[in-house]
């Protein structure tokens, strides 16, 4: 009987030896872990510290609450959002456009109507169409007027304007201007400068715009064509005229 109680001690005593051995060696891991863990976590903050690309995340997130938000854990992907702006890789123009093209939409806005809009630097192949060989469908595209006038309800043309050098010529402007005699549109041209006026814009470009407006003749019923004259108390003025004229003396002022 005191054979089996003291190996029912023995026993026991075994068991708490290995218990108490293992909780040690569970602690000794759990305080090895976490000091690792704390030394990766503080390697992570200088790291997102030193991530100019988390650094702008951040101050962005701060800025507009309502666009990104950051997580805290930086082992979620979406911790860095996919775009964050940087004012450092782009910033606006202090002008927009070069200093001609700005200068004619400029003039242009004094000009133009409110049922006119302007487009520009626009491939033929957006409003002109060609049922022959595929070369000319390839010159379409890939010739460009400057400034295209369009009415502002469907967009239908209403004329071109070009800029040209003193002195120049070429295949190309010949091929704008012969398009814009086939479908009938009338196509201006400006000198390459950023010193045209709206006031030299609106003398040539009135009467095509007041054109679009049909008008019968008072006197004979026929359609009236506009016409500006250029001799006499009238030079520079803008007319109605009979397109029977002279036959047909009908004038309007436009």
């Amino acid at each position: 009987m005191k054979a089996l109680f003291f190996l029912m001690v023995v026993f026991a005593g075994i068991f708490y030896l290995l218990r108490y051995l293992r909780q040690r060696e569970i602690d000794a891991f759990l305080d090895t872990d976490m000091v690792d863990f704390q030394s990766f976590s503080l390697e992570q903050r200088k790291e997102r510290e030193s991530n100019p690309l988390m650094t702008r995340a951040e101050a962005y997130a701060a800025l507009n609450p309502n666009v990104i938000s950051l997580k805290t854990d930086t082992n979620d992907s979406e911790a860095i959002p996919a775009y964050v702006p940087d004012p450092t890789l782009y910033r606006l123009k202090e002008k927009t456009f070069d200093e001609v093209t700005r200068n004619m939409l400029v003039q242009l806005s004094k000009v133009l109507p409110s049922d006119v809009t302007v487009l520009i630097n626009v491939p033929l192949s957006e409003f002109v169409r060609s049922e022959k060989e595929e070369s000319t469908r390839y010159k379409l595209a890939n010739n460009r007027v400057a400034f295209l006038l369009c009415e502002v309800s469907d967009l239908s043309v209403v004329c071109g304007l070009q800029l040209y050098e003193a002195d120049s010529s070429g295949q190309s402007a010949d091929f704008v201007k012969s398009v814009f005699v086939d479908i009938g549109r009338p196509l201006l041209q400006f000198p390459l400068s950023a010193d045209v006026s709206d006031f030299e814009i609106r003398d040539r470009l009135d009467p095509i715009l007041l054109s679009r407006d049909k008008q019968e003749c008072p006197k004979c019923g026929e359609t009236m064509n506009i016409r500006k004259a250029v001799r006499g108390k009238n030079a520079g003025n803008v007319f109605w005229v009979c397109s029977h004229f002279p036959n047909c003396r009908g004038v309007v002022r436009a």
